[in-house]
């Protein structure tokens, strides 16, 4: 959600009151999936305050973190200790074709694409699947948008404080995926595992290369 990051350092809080709590548990859920085995290399996309980051160096990954916004790097480099193993990249995810291919055991995005264009978010869907080593897999966790008739209603009642606070900051807002796995397949991709919470308005989609 990019218009918190402006704030840096009320986006943790900021977060977890847009979630009603829920963002810890996707956070956690990100850090199993993507860091399986000590030292295992992660790409994470959109790092912000590092809390995921956080979570993975605690399980014995080797990280590369990048975020376009220095304020965020600044935040989640204070919360690790200075010789945690995570290289810190200012860029965009769009700059992600500067990394190496291949290179990386898993890539973590989570909520970044929700922030995307159709084409950015695509072309960084299928820049994540090149970086990825053979077995590896793509972590991607965002908002998404409801499936149910109840859900979807609920979830529009609660995006018009959202939007009117989103406003009221920075004047934009991100908008729930309508298909967070679909976009995942089109990269080239194969689903194997999905979860959400929050009614189904937050998800986690966990992907491997194509065989």
């Amino acid at each position: 959600m990019r218009w918190l990051e402006n704030s840096p350092e009320r986006y943790d809080a900021g977060m977890n009151f847009l979630t009603l709590g829920s963002v810890g548990k996707l956070h956690a859920a990100v850090a199993s999936a993507a860091a399986v085995t000590p030292g295992d290399r992660v790409l994470e996309i959109g790092c912000g305050t590092g809390s995921v980051t956080a979570l993975l160096i605690a399980r014995g990954a080797r990280v590369t973190a990048i975020d376009q916004a220095p304020e965020m790097l600044e935040q989640a480099q204070r919360r690790l200790a200075p010789d945690a193993s995570v290289e810190w990249l200012e860029q965009t995810a769009s700059e992600m074709d500067r990394l190496p291919e291949h290179a990386f055991d898993s890539v973590v995005i989570c909520l970044c694409l929700s922030d995307m264009s159709t084409s950015e978010r695509a072309f960084v869907l299928r820049e994540a699947a090149l970086r990825l080593a053979p077995g590896g897999c793509l972590v991607a966790a965002d908002e998404v948008r409801a499936a149910g008739r109840g859900q979807r209603l609920a979830q529009l009642l609660w995006r018009g404080p959202q939007a009117a606070l989103g406003w009221l900051l920075v004047g934009s807002l991100s908008q729930p995926l309508a298909n967070l796995v679909g976009d995942i397949r089109q990269a080239g991709l194969c689903v194997s595992h999905e979860e959400t919470w929050l009614s189904g308005t937050l998800a986690l989609v966990v992907a491997e290369a194509a065989p």
